[in-house]
């Protein structure tokens, strides 16, 4: 199984999502040989003008070989031949820090993995599970919530765009609390994270 790592915290592996995505990888290992292709998304480029050119281009007359047109299309290609996708993220002012979005610039590209059509845009890459962990150090979710959340609602149109539509969050909040209560909810999370892998997935052909 090919599996990518979306690599998108400042802390690197020294963050919670990465000791998430770390549990998860060793559980699939255990049930299938993997192979794993991880991306330091913070040192990510911007896009440039030769991109820009090129998703207003009706014409291929443009280097791809070059630029971020080039890192785009390795991305796009990591993305492609992954079975799995695994993205670790804080949640930066309610939203991606700029990392990530980079990396959703650099694949979501039209002609390239989504179509525009006169009913609207088509994804044409096949649908994958993705799992995005997110770290927050506040409330987003529940009853309780005292915080908007941008983050979720985006990654998952984002990513429908270019045809993924099994997302799946799993979110480590209210970072800012005492170290107990800390490692008490990344102990939750994983447990949910594990369980909800092997009820979706182990089961299927997937693995």
């Amino acid at each position: 199984m090919k599996i990518l790592l979306i690599n998108s915290s400042s802390r690197q592996q020294a963050s919670s999502t990465y000791f998430l995505a770390q549990a998860l990888l060793k559980r699939v290992s255990m049930l299938t040989p993997v192979s794993v292709t991880e991306e330091n998304v913070t040192v990510l480029p911007q896009v440039d003008s030769e991109y820009s050119i090129s998703v207003a281009s009706t014409e291929q007359d443009y280097d791809e070989s070059k630029g971020s047109l080039a890192l785009s299309n390795r991305l796009i290609d990591d993305l492609i031949e992954a079975d799995l996708v695994i993205v670790t993220s804080p949640m930066h002012n309610f939203s991606l820090p700029s990392g990530l979005k980079s990396w959703v610039d650099h694949v979501v590209r039209a002609q390239k993995t989504f179509a525009i059509t006169p009913t609207g845009k088509r994804g044409l890459l096949d649908d994958k599970p993705v799992y995005v962990l997110i770290s927050s150090g506040g409330k987003f979710s529940g009853n309780d919530a005292y915080q908007p959340d941008f983050f979720t609602p985006y990654m998952k149109e984002v990513l429908s765009t270019i045809g993924i539509n099994s997302v799946s969050f799993f979110a480590i909040e209210s970072t800012v609390s005492s170290h107990d209560v800390i490692e008490n909810n990344i102990k939750l999370i994983r447990q949910k994270l594990l369980a909800h892998l092997e009820e979706n997935f182990i089961k299927t052909k997937l693995l």
